[in-house]
């Protein structure tokens, strides 16, 4: 294998065709030449010097493994930092999906509060459901509980109380418009759901 002269004033096409034929001291010039630019690119990418360093090292090492596939040697500045580029895309999409992956983690405890929180609100409004029942005249909230909380008919209710299916309708009436007037428009929200 011939060895090239790495020195400044060999042009690049020549080293590139060295390097192609396995000559690792052309290679170490071409990178020599290229690694302000690939610093520079890397660096301002990922924001982070470290980081930048590890996908330099990483786009260099599949460089010089494609190198023999290079077909324009005077294409090679460009073909380099192509494959920076995607080194560094690879990279970042990585770290995005880690990322991400540990949101399945914060998903979960997120879901566990928001459960936890959903169970307290819901106890918090059943209480200031029970609470307004409670202030409810004792007709009204007898029609109302029978009706809305136990889920029987009118004419079940009736038989019950032993007053006309009209006069029930018009107590679970009142009654809701009370427990809107106290708690607003939960009350709807509250109604909705059974």
């Amino acid at each position: 294998m011939r060895r090239v002269p790495v020195a400044a004033d060999v042009p690049e096409v020549d080293l590139v065709v060295a390097a192609q034929r396995g000559d690792r001291t052309a290679f170490a010039a071409l990178v020599e030449r290229h690694a302000e630019r690939l610093t520079r690119f890397l660096v301002t990418m990922t924001g982070d010097e470290h980081l930048a360093d590890d996908v330099r090292q990483q786009a260099l090492a599949q460089a010089m493994t494609a190198l023999p596939t290079l077909r324009e040697p005077a294409r090679f500045p460009n073909w380099l930092l192509s494959i920076a580029c995607n080194a560094c895309r690879k990279r970042l999409r990585s770290d995005v999906q880690r990322a991400h992956a540990g949101d399945d983690a914060l998903a979960e405890v997120a879901e566990h509060r928001r459960s936890a929180l959903s169970s307290l609100v819901r106890r918090e409004d059943a209480t200031r459901l029970a609470l307004a029942i409670d202030r409810l005249p004792i007709l009204l909230r007898e029609a109302f509980v029978l009706f809305a909380v136990e889920g029987l008919a009118y004419v079940d209710i009736a038989a019950i109380t032993a007053a006309s299916e009209g006069t029930l309708q018009v107590r679970v009436h009142r009654a809701k418009a009370l427990l809107r007037q106290q708690l607003g428009s939960a009350v709807d929200t509250w109604w909705s759901r059974r």
